[in-house]
């Protein structure tokens, strides 16, 4: 993470000019649904990717991965991130939420919010046996300067069920934001499941926007494929600026066949902030 302050403000107090530093800084974000069901369940093959997903993680101050399910010891083997989560143990379902963070900046009152709905048990994407959910964190980038990042993992598949699970998902994640986060400057990331293009995800999708005061990162800055499920949104407030220097698919998520390491594309942001 690179966190600098280097802008300069000239103030000038009866004929004196003081000199204050605002603090800002940069850092790059990933998302990534790794899919780390067990091994014939995942839609991967999570035992040869995994430790091939690890070190590139490296390249990254702040990783949001989903479905980190089953092989949490292997995705973290070579990881070099001071700050990271403890994986959930599952309760009362197959599996905990698959939700994890590796962080170079600090982060405290970590806390998983396990979704009041699902649908799906052995089909329509098996939602109900994971403990699927959010989970949110406040992070100290510089003095002074604090964001709440979440990450979530909404329902998966396309009927009817589907899109009423991830409407009620997207009322829940509102009304978590509305306490824990407001009047905070904001990152969201993760699987989403919500294709613009799909009947019902568009108006979710801008259900979440407009009730959070979000911005998605890549319609922020055009990019290539607004219509993908794996996302990042953001919101600034007057203390805290939040703005978008870059969105990229990665490419470096292959083997050394180029073949894919997991049944999703990873997605990077490069996050610039200051101070107000």
């Amino acid at each position: 993470m690179h966190g600098v302050p280097t802008a300069l403000l000239l103030l000038v107090l009866g004929g004196v000019v003081a000199c204050s530093e605002v603090p800002e800084g940069e850092f790059l974000a990933l998302t990534y649904n790794v899919a780390g069901l067990p091994e014939g369940l995942s839609k991967s093959d999570p035992v040869r990717n995994t430790p091939l997903i690890s070190p590139k993680l490296n390249a990254y101050d702040l990783v949001l991965v989903q479905e980190d399910f089953t092989y949490h010891d292997l995705l973290i083997a070579a990881v070099d991130h001071p700050h990271r989560s403890t994986t959930k143990v599952p309760e009362a379902r197959l599996t905990g939420d698959g939700l994890n963070r590796l962080s170079r900046s600090p982060f405290s009152e970590f806390a998983r919010h396990q979704w009041r709905t699902c649908f799906g048990g052995l089909d329509s994407g098996s939602d109900c046996l994971a403990e699927k959910g959010l989970s949110v964190a406040t992070h100290t980038l510089l003095e002074g300067i604090q964001i709440d990042i979440y990450n979530l993992h909404m329902d998966a598949g396309g009927g009817d069920e589907d899109r009423a699970a991830r409407a009620d998902q997207a009322e829940q994640l509102l009304e978590v934001m509305a306490v824990r986060s407001a009047g905070r400057a904001v990152i969201v990331a993760g699987d989403t499941n919500l294709r613009p293009s799909r009947d019902g995800d568009a108006q979710i999708l801008e259900r979440v926007r407009s009730g959070a005061e979000l911005t998605d990162a890549c319609t922020a800055i055009s990019c290539s494929d607004p219509d993908r499920i794996d996302r990042f949104l953001f919101r600034s407030t007057p203390e805290v600026t939040v703005e978008v220097l870059g969105w990229s698919e990665e490419t470096s998520f292959v083997d050394d066949a180029g073949g894919a390491l997991s049944d999703h594309s990873a997605i990077a942001v490069r996050f610039g902030y200051r101070g107000g």
